[in-house]
């Protein structure tokens, strides 16, 4: 009798527990994604050549928005250095496809070099968004040298490398952004057509223009330093290449480290096993780079 017992109350613990599995698979765990506070996303980049200053102002988005255009317009953009406002920049209706709606006013400014500016924008709705940069001194190139058939490949071919050289200054630390460019005569709108550009030295890596090489001197610092810049295949008899330039930036620490931890964010984007990378921002009560580079287009010797 006992066991009948026992096995009358094991089998009631079965039923009550299997009756109640229709409700266990079928809830459904809410999770609230954490409040989001808009914020002004701000990328800003002054440079040396040609004096001037573009913004890309957006706002953030939530985990579950989405943002059809998400351009700030009628927004106040001034540049400051000190307690002097040096100009208010004008908005330009550009559109989401290009890379700035604010643009400082041709002739407006010449930047001092080892001068800090500041950089203020206030949007109805935002927090205003405060940045800062110092313009790098000059450390110019000694050396800018096209070769033909540069760095071998497994197939027998060869890309092409244009090989610089610059003079580090010792005991400081100092950052660079690199790239090989093409001069196009375009007759109403000559440009600078960005070059794919790579190199097998360590002390540089992309950022997050695939076209530049982002450096920093931590391994040779106050060294001449020398290295190649991998291209394409160029042929002197076949492609212009008497229009080659090296676009030479010498930077700041903050356009290094943002341009080095963007470009992390950006290959590990959809990579479900990937650790978030937190891109690095230099902007008070926004997101995103002011930069001012020091800046120049230096002509290849062939």
């Amino acid at each position: 009798m006992k066991y009948f017992s026992r096995l009358y109350v094991s089998l009631m613990i079965i039923v009550f527990t299997f009756s109640g599995c229709e409700d266990t698979f079928e809830t459904t765990l809410e999770i609230n994604p954490p409040e989001h506070a808009d914020r002004l996303v701000v990328h800003a980049y002054g440079s040396t050549n040609g004096e001037d200053l573009k913004v890309y102002l957006t706002q953030s988005s939530g985990l579950l928005e989405s943002l059809q255009n998400n351009l700030i317009s009628k927004a106040t953009v001034t540049l400051w250095k000190d307690q002097v406002q040096l100009a208010e920049l004008e908005e330009v209706s550009f559109g989401s496809n290009y890379q700035f709606n604010y643009i400082l006013p041709e002739g407006t400014i010449v930047y001092e070099k080892g001068a800090t500016y500041r950089l203020e924008v206030e949007a109805d709705g935002f927090e205003k968004a405060i940045g800062t940069a110092t313009v790098p001194r000059d450390i110019p190139l000694l050396k800018q040298k096209f070769e033909e058939d540069g760095t071998s490949l497994e197939s027998g071919d060869f890309n092409s490398e244009v090989e610089i050289e610059f003079q580090d200054p010792a005991n400081e630390e100092n950052f660079y952004e690199v790239g090989v460019t093409i001069y196009i005569e375009n007759n109403s709108n000559p440009y600078f057509n960005e070059i794919y550009t790579e190199t097998y030295d360590p002390a540089a890596q992309q950022g997050i223009s695939y076209s530049n090489l982002i450096v920093n001197d931590l391994s040779f610092d106050g060294n001449i330093k020398n290295f190649p810049l991998v291209i394409r295949k160029f042929k002197k008899e076949e492609e212009d290449v008497d229009n080659m330039f090296v676009l030479w930036r010498v930077t700041s620490e903050d356009h290094y480290l943002f341009n080095k931890s963007a470009r992390k964010h950006y290959d590990q984007d959809g990579n479900p096993f990937a650790s978030p990378v937190q891109v690095f921002s230099n902007i008070e009560n926004g997101i995103g780079i002011f930069s001012i580079m020091n800046e120049e287009y230096v002509k290849v010797s062939l």
